[in-house]
């Protein structure tokens, strides 16, 4: 067995100018390979702030980009939002917190004054001859 049972480096015996050159050559490699590190992502959060009403929602500063601010305001259960368009003018949208229990519930009519409307109904059916009356196309009166 002559020399080294393992070289790690194949070119240890190349002239030292050579193996500087592979050296450099293997960092610069080494550089390009290295996976980046992925930028992390902001988290997302929305701009603005808590307000006591509408007169200090339209007076809050925002910025100029377009992008839109929100002020919650707990006390009136609203959330204006402000923002800028394309034409560089405000735009103030309102948004009105809605609660579903408070919905209006279904008054029905109790049945004893629905019968008495049926009773009503059929009695003037009763005295107009029943529901089969054309009107007359003359003069718009009932015939019989």
């Amino acid at each position: 067995m002559y020399g080294q049972q393992y070289a790690p480096n194949p070119y240890t015996g190349a002239a030292p100018q050579m193996q500087q050159r592979l050296n450099y050559l293997q960092q610069q490699m080494q550089m390009y390979q290295q996976p980046q590190m992925p930028m992390s992502q902001m988290p997302q959060a929305l701009k603005g702030r808590v307000v006591t009403g509408i007169d200090e929602a339209k007076a809050a500063q925002i910025d100029l980009d377009g992008s839109s601010t929100f002020f919650p305001c707990p006390a009136e259960g609203k959330i204006y939002e402000k923002s800028i368009d394309l034409n560089g003018l405000p735009v103030f949208r309102v948004y009105q917190l809605s609660n579903p229990q408070e919905q209006k519930q279904v008054v029905y009519a109790e049945r004893s004054y629905v019968d008495n409307l049926i009773q009503r109904v059929d009695k003037l059916e009763k005295q107009l001859g029943g529901m089969n009356h054309e009107p007359d196309a003359n003069n718009g009166n009932v015939t019989e």
